[in-house]
């Protein structure tokens, strides 16, 4: 297995915790401005991340990047990782919810897309090989993004509280 793929797997199993330092100095540095573009970004986020976990499921919580097949349906058709996009999405509004320092902007979105490269890198590398599953909606599956949702209701509730 390529160093690559070995280093995508780490940072797969600690993506939660990896954001946790990122969002600390996010805080630290935070700058709330009323503007409507970052609120659009969280909701798109939410949403694809719900529709995606609509087709994929827990599969999406667990700790290793495996899968029985390559999942085509709903935002699967459209895009190869829209879980990635939906949380790019959240990113990008939560950056710019907070508005920190430019320079902090530029460092936390990079990171993000460094860190999700690599991850995309070692999820290619697992799914090489497999078959198609076209899956269809359920809402039931859906219950895996709750705490998606209690997280960004965290980030909403501390720039509340801690506004200048």
């Amino acid at each position: 297995m390529p160093l690559i793929v070995k280093i995508g797997i780490f940072l797969y199993y600690y993506r939660s915790l990896i954001a946790i330092p990122f969002f600390i100095l996010l805080f630290f540095f935070k700058n709330p401005d009323n503007n409507l573009l970052p609120h659009l970004f969280i909701i798109s986020g939410v949403l694809l991340r719900l529709w995606s976990s609509g087709y994929i499921g827990k599969k999406a919580r667990s700790r290793t990047p495996t899968a029985e097949c390559r999942i085509k349906g709903g935002p699967y058709t459209i895009f190869k990782h829209p879980l990635y996009i939906g949380n790019f999405f959240l990113v990008l509004g939560t950056v710019l919810l907070y508005n920190p320092p430019l320079w902090l902007k530029f460092f936390l979105i990079f990171a993000f897309i460094f860190e999700y490269s690599i991850i995309t890198i070692a999820e290619e590398y697992n799914l090489k090989g497999l078959n198609v599953c076209y899956a269809k909606f359920c809402y039931k599956n859906m219950v895996s993004e709750f705490s998606t949702i209690m997280i960004i209701g965290i980030i909403y509730l501390l720039i509340f509280i801690f506004d200048k």
